[in-house]
């Protein structure tokens, strides 16, 4: 099994493409791609500061969720709006879509997986709670986000604080995730 622990001093800071903010980028396949290179995934968390519009992904699908603040208003044009006041909810639509975000209330921070769908299969699932959690791994990339908390990995003999993320691609069947004092919250992505 290969890890690798990212945390958001480690992460790429890329500006948006409609240049409205700063993106933290977590992790992106292939390791390096960029916008204009393309990339068949790509996990980041991003300031919301303003009220605006979002950039647009042709092609990919887009899986967005609030980590803290009052959230925002997501404005979909034709197909609706959908409000992101609650942390933890994920909402999933196409990146070709007309997307605003207009805040609630003042600045706020979202967590974002893009995917190709030509090349993977990305899905995300949040998991919150006290008690240990096992992750089935197999052939899969799979991303732990911790949002909250803190987790123990015995058998990596790692500990991931708030913000860390864990990469692990391969490995056995099942790992133990166990959550430190009050629980953790955290974001699953498994890449097929």
């Amino acid at each position: 099994m290969r890890w690798t622990r990212t945390t958001l001093r480690d992460a790429r800071r890329m500006p948006w493409k409609n240049g409205g903010g700063i993106t933290l980028e977590l992790a992106v396949e292939p390791p390096g791609a960029s916008l204009e290179t393309g990339f068949a995934w790509r996990l980041s968390s991003a300031e919301v500061a303003a009220s605006g519009p979002f950039s647009a992904f042709p092609g990919l699908e887009r899986t967005l969720l609030l980590l803290s603040g009052d959230g925002f208003q997501l404005e979909l044009g034709s197909r609706g709006s959908i409000c992101l006041d609650a942390p933890f909810v994920p909402v999933r639509f196409a990146g070709d879509w007309p997307a605003r975000a207009d805040l609630l209330g003042g600045p706020c921070v979202d967590f974002n997986l893009m995917a190709d769908p030509t090349r993977c299969h990305a899905r995300l699932e949040v998991w919150q709670g006290a008690t240990p959690l096992r992750l089935q791994l197999g052939a899969a990339t799979v991303l732990v986000y911790v949002a909250q908390g803190t987790v123990a990995v015995p058998l990596l003999e790692v500990h991931l604080g708030e913000g860390h993320l864990l990469r692990l691609d391969g490995g056995p069947e099942d790992l133990a995730l166990l959550p430190g004092y009050g629980g953790a919250s955290l974001i699953v992505v498994r890449v097929d």
